[in-house]
């Protein structure tokens, strides 16, 4: 018995179009194009299906392009798509999924998915358009949703003005005819713009205002019914105030209306009843059984000291009564000798350990921390003599880092951590803290004043008595393929320049131009007191993360 051929398979290119193997015809617009219907059939079951038990000699396929077709017949052919390109790869991507050959199925995919990391801030309007169409196509036409979650887990690389100016571009949601505007934009629009959806209800406004404030049409209805209201109140509140004045002066309200209402209330209350943990997690911000993540240490001592001495700042950071652990001590530590570019001096090891001697209540530091820690040529030889210190890392393999949430852009970072009220929930990876939900809450900075920014956790439960264990922040970037762990030299503070004219945590400075509509404005200097900073580009990515301090 002959083996199963196993697709994909070359069976020759040479063979396409031969007249004695062209068996099967495909019917496209004013052309016919023929294949093997063997080859196809091993490739794909549907053919198969349509040859053998159907018995049929040809396929319409007036749906798709004579590239697309002759593309897809060179795939089973040679069992590469080496003819895939942008302007086929809809119909290609289509006909796969019509006749199920799977392996061309996962190559287009995989295509799409090559095409959609490319995209970033710097990304034109139509890089982004071939991504965006697509995945409305896959919706429309394959009723598949995958194409747009690909698209969306990406759009953290592009910044919030970009994904905002392409929407804007993309479509005017409201005044193309009813049949051009599908359901599935408006899908892929509220997908794109993520939480900022102050970007499309600001296009249903112009609309509304432009048409009379009449009424609504179906397209606003579908809007206000799927987008995320409560998110445009947190971003702009006075946006949602405007959207809501404007509702209220319609001079025509339907049964249509009175159905949206409904629903939109529907959703309001249970997401209320979803929040329920949410708002028992006020307890963090009252309760004695939750702690403050630390803003006073390292202010009052870091920039204020020209004439750098490593020998006194070392017996320094071991004395204050601020500094309660190792991860404090090397941050400090860290970040001044950054600033004296004293990194690559010698000896560090040996006067930590004389000044550190009688600090055995002191938590060591997770060796992930300092494995992760940034390093260039000039600290590797730093970093290496800390790792030798075994009074302040630690030996063993522990679990103790925490993730808050996925790699963002930055200024999505910047967004989630300081300038709105969030409340992350988490667990410890720990056996003394299995089973127990946590929460981090950050109170979000009123204006440019840092003082105004907080970050506070504890147990999510308000009826255990527990004091949460101590955790120490710190910011994971992703330098290429690379990720590095930043240290939080500010302990919670956004900044430590009171002139508000760049955004910048510890020596860790956000590279973002589209800021400036935060009225977070980067001097051309740069941060006067800081001779050295790690750079936070664009196409970075950033994430919260913290380690419990054992």
């Amino acid at each position: 018995m002959a083996p199963k051929i196993c697709v994909p398979a070359d069976f020759g290119k040479h063979h396409i179009g031969a007249p004695s193997h062209g068996n099967l015809r495909f019917n496209l617009q004013g052309v016919k194009v023929y294949a093997n219907s063997i080859i196809l059939s091993l490739n794909s079951p549907v053919i198969e299906n349509l040859t053998t038990s159907l018995q049929l000699t040809s396929l319409d396929a007036e749906d798709f392009s004579r590239e697309a077709v002759d593309c897809f017949i060179e795939a089973t052919y040679t069992g590469e798509i080496e003819a895939l390109n942008l302007g086929n790869f809809r119909h290609v991507n289509k006909m796969s999924q019509v006749f199920n050959v799977s392996w061309l199925i996962a190559r287009c995919e995989e295509y799409f998915v090559s095409y959609v990391k490319t995209l970033n801030s710097e990304s034109s309007y139509s890089d982004m358009l071939f991504a965006v169409e697509e995945a409305v196509y896959s919706m429309s036409a394959m009723k598949s949703r995958n194409f747009l979650d690909i698209l969306v887990d990406r759009m953290s690389f592009v910044s919030v003005y970009n994904r905002a100016n392409f929407i804007k571009r993309y479509i005017n949601l409201f005044d193309l005819p009813q049949a051009h505007l599908s359901r599935h934009r408006i899908d892929a629009c509220i997908a794109v713009v993520k939480s900022d959806v102050h970007v499309l209800i600001e296009l249903l406004i112009l609309h509304l205002e432009k048409q009379g404030n009449i009424c609504l049409d179906e397209n606003t209805r579908y809007l206000l019914k799927n987008v995320d209201l409560s998110s445009c109140y947190d971003r702009n509140s006075d946006l949602h105030t405007k959207l809501y004045s404007v509702l209220g002066n319609l001079q025509c309200v339907g049964k249509d209306d009175f159905q949206l209402l409904l629903s939109i209330t529907k959703q309001l209350t249970s997401r209320s009843v979803i929040q329920e943990d949410d708002m028992k997690s006020s307890y963090v911000a009252h309760s004695s059984k939750s702690r403050f993540v630390p803003v006073q240490f390292l202010q009052s001592f870091l920039f204020t000291n020209d004439k750098f001495n490593s020998e006194d700042f070392i017996k320094y950071l071991a004395t204050n009564d601020d500094v309660h652990d190792f991860y404090m001590f090397f941050d400090g530590l860290w970040f001044q000798l950054f600033q004296a570019n004293q990194i690559s001096s010698n000896s560090i090891a040996s006067k930590i350990q004389s000044f550190v001697r009688g600090k055995q209540e002191w938590a060591k530091l997770d060796s992930e921390y300092i494995d992760c820690i940034y390093e260039t040529e000039q600290t590797s030889g730093f970093l290496s003599e800390i790792r030798s210190c075994d009074r302040l890392v630690t030996s063993k393999k522990l679990s103790s880092k925490i993730v808050f949430f996925d790699f963002v852009a930055p200024d999505g970072f910047v967004e989630a951590v300081f300038l709105q009220n969030s409340c992350f929930k988490f667990q410890i990876p720990n056996p003394e803290y299995a089973g127990k939900q946590f929460v981090l809450k950050t109170t979000a900075m009123i204006g440019d004043n840092p003082d105004t920014f907080h970050m506070k956790y504890g147990l999510l439960n308000p009826n255990c008595a527990r004091f949460p264990p101590k955790l120490h922040f710190a910011l994971e970037a992703k330098f290429g393929s690379s990720s590095r762990i930043l240290p939080i030299s500010w302990n919670g503070k956004p900044t430590c320049d009171k002139t508000k004219t760049y955004w910048n945590w510890g020596y860790i400075k956000f590279h973002n131009w589209e800021l400036n509509r935060l009225d977070m404005r980067y001097g051309s200097a740069g941060p006067r007191n800081i001779k050295h900073f790690i750079s936070i580009l664009e196409d970075s990515q950033c994430r919260l993360i913290a380690f419990l301090v054992f």
